[in-house]
């Protein structure tokens, strides 16, 4: 079973705000933007793996330069397509990280629509008592021209889900919903670091790089994982596996800023998250 640090949940939306000023902790080969924020993460109980909350993931690329790119979004018509369960638990994901890239672009119908995407998901998954909410929704609503009050109303909706999944013994659920997040983020910030050059790129992408082996933990700990969710476990690892062979990853100190990768390992990586990406949003 997996918790969320309650107390320190606010704390991890201070990085909305300014990545500049989070503390960093040690990492080998990276600066590591993403992993380094903890105070808004889900933790195992035996320290086993950290994973962020999709605002944040959004905020570190966001924050990093990348800009918002119409139509990469997964199409809220998928919403009624995920039949299986562990479709809808990773597009669940795939939703929450569409749905930050919006609010934190300004992009006030699209939130809207995400977020309708997000509720009806959540009937299907559990979440229904969370995401069915009337005040919230409405408080969604008042907030659109508001990014601030916004992110801040995330952290409501995620405390709420937190109490949720604690009261009811589904704590696990939210790690495949992250895995779905964290592939869709990564996918979000490909498209405008192509446009850059990977050698302008900075540590953007090689930080959440950090948290593929946090991950691939979270989806193993799946306790009833199907074929799908073993697959994606395979092509995680195998991406994982891509990564840690780049002569620039192997070169990098541990005192650097992280790999700066060569174009043609931004391609081949591109490649692979774009493959992955296309994966787990087609209804199975």
């Amino acid at each position: 079973m997996t918790r969320y640090p309650k107390l320190l949940l606010l704390g991890g939306i201070l990085l909305l705000q300014s990545c500049s000023g989070t503390e960093k902790q040690p990492a080998q080969n990276s600066r590591n933007v993403a992993e380094a924020d903890t105070s808004n993460v889900l933790v195992s109980d035996d320290q086993d793996f950290i994973l962020p909350q999709p605002i944040t993931l959004a905020q570190a690329l966001k924050s990093s330069g990348i800009r918002y790119h119409e139509g990469r979004t997964n199409p809220i018509a998928h919403a009624d397509d995920y039949a299986l369960k562990s479709d809808q638990l990773l597009n669940f994901g795939v939703y929450s990280a569409d749905l930050a890239y919006c609010i934190l672009n300004e992009k006030q119908q699209e939130a809207r629509n995400y977020l309708a995407a997000i509720r009806k998901l959540s009937a299907t998954i559990g979440l229904d008592a969370v995401y069915s909410d009337r005040e919230l929704a409405d408080k969604f609503e008042q907030d659109l021209d508001n990014p601030q009050a916004l992110e801040e109303l995330v952290i409501t909706i995620q405390e709420k889900s937190d109490d949720y999944l604690a009261d009811n013994d589904l704590r696990y659920l939210a790690s495949i919903q992250f895995a779905g997040a964290w592939i869709e983020g990564m996918y979000l910030g490909i498209a405008d670091m192509r446009t850059k050059g990977p050698e302008n790129m900075g540590s953007a992408l090689t930080d959440q790089m950090n948290l593929l082996s946090n991950t691939i933990r979270g989806v193993n700990s799946y306790p009833t994982r199907d074929e799908r969710l073993k697959l994606l476990s395979g092509d995680l690892e195998n991406l994982l596996r891509t990564y840690e062979t780049f002569p620039s990853v192997k070169t990098a100190g541990s005192g650097s800023d992280g790999p700066k990768l060569s174009k043609e390992e931004f391609e081949v990586l591109s490649d692979k998250i774009e493959s992955l990406r296309s994966k787990i949003i087609k209804p199975a």
